[in-house]
């Protein structure tokens, strides 16, 4: 999906990637496939992604589950590829938040406390990484407040068509530098809600002006 928003505006997109479910920083960092893929292309950028949950855990479990493997992975990367930039993924928080986990921080029992600690992970692994920062998270939390009639998820943990249309243009506007304003639009996708997201992205990325592009 994000190649054909590049495609729409006359960038082209080569792509690969690794990406079973539930899948751990950790378990990428020990995945031939994952090293194989790293190295198969002369890439510009390399993402990653923690399985959802963790980036929500306490700040020990951070530091032993989750930092050194993100430091691992974005050290071969760049190894591989000097002038390559890590990208590590924002994703958004589920749906309710994580209950389940509430016994590590009563943050974790709503959505938005879910995802504030979502950020700030991510902002933490970007900053000890020299990486960037997709920011789906949080252009999710903004559509989420704004237009809460919006449907962004497939049950209480996946995107579903449009959720996965605003990570694509979160995706394009971090990798190509550029709004996603008139951007191609799947037939799956209300066109309007399409262009409402296209325009939340573009204005995040100004008022920010792209903070979180360590």
């Amino acid at each position: 999906m994000i190649a054909n928003i590049a495609e729409s505006h006359g960038d082209s997109m080569i792509y690969d990637s690794h990406t079973p479910g539930g899948a751990r920083l950790a378990d990428h960092s020990s995945n031939p496939q994952v090293l194989v893929k790293i190295k198969k292309k002369s890439w510009d950028f390399v993402v990653f992604q923690e399985q959802s949950q963790y980036p929500g855990f306490s700040t020990k479990q951070l530091h032993k589950d989750v930092y050194p493997y993100a430091k691992r992975l974005a050290k071969v990367a760049k190894k591989v590829h000097p002038h390559a930039s890590v990208v590590f993924y924002m994703t958004m928080a589920r749906r309710n938040g994580d209950p389940d986990n509430r016994h590590i921080s009563s943050e974790l029992l709503t959505y938005e406390g879910m995802q504030e600690r979502v950020n700030r992970c991510y902002r933490e692994l970007a900053k000890n990484n020299g990486a960037l920062i997709a920011p789906v998270g949080e252009v999710w939390k903004d559509i989420r407040e704004s237009e809460p009639d919006i449907s962004l998820y497939s049950d209480d943990v996946h995107p579903n068509k449009t959720g996965t249309y605003l990570a694509a243009c979160v995706f394009y506007a971090v990798l190509f530098n550029s709004s996603p304003v008139d951007s191609y639009i799947p037939s799956q996708v209300n066109s309007s809600t399409a262009q409402y997201i296209q325009e939340v992205v573009d204005i995040i990325a100004e008022v920010n002006e792209w903070d979180w592009r360590e």
